[in-house]
């Protein structure tokens, strides 16, 4: 028997045997009982074999595994359907809450950075893949220059206006 994991074999072992005893001379030596399942159990898990005793097989089992195990996808195919129904819903909102907070973002970074009055526009550009440099370069160009920090890799660019990158 076998599944994906695993195989199952039945092997019968002699418990043991008897070597039968013998003279020598005029004295006799006795037989002695040999322990072949402990000597078979030693060589399988040398070969690292996993050695149950006492292992008895009910077929009714099998159905029962079947059984359960079908049970599960059914539960979790319930749960997957679920939980793809929630994403879906909820995807929506977070999408919306997070443009809220880079809208929020652009507000309090053109009052309080560059001290525009509350009265301003604000633009979104959707930018070609591998166009995004040129955007800034031609904004840098028509509003004034780029201002790198102390040149740290880590430090943010500070440009004449507000720019947050977007990539959903």
């Amino acid at each position: 028997m076998e599944d994906n994991d695993s195989v199952l074999y039945t092997v019968t072992v002699l418990k043991g045997m008897y070597e039968a005893g013998y003279y020598e001379g005029e004295e006799f030596v006795p037989g002695t009982k040999i322990d072949l399942l402990e000597a078979f159990s030693k060589i399988l898990r040398e070969k690292r074999y996993s050695v149950r005793e006492n292992f008895t097989y009910d077929p009714s089992q099998q159905g029962k595994s079947a059984m359960k195990m079908e049970q599960l996808q059914v539960e979790v195919d319930n749960m997957r359907s679920g939980l793809t129904r929630w994403c879906k819903t909820h995807y929506g909102e977070a999408f919306v809450a997070w443009m809220h907070i880079k809208v929020i973002r652009v507000f309090v970074e053109s009052v309080l950075r560059y001290g525009l009055p509350v009265d301003f526009t604000a633009v979104l550009y959707k930018v070609a893949s591998g166009k995004e440099v040129m955007l800034v370069n031609a904004l840098d160009k028509a509003f004034g220059e780029t201002v790198k920090g102390d040149d740290d890799p880590d430090e943010e660019e500070y440009h004449d206006f507000v720019l947050i990158k977007f990539e959903p």
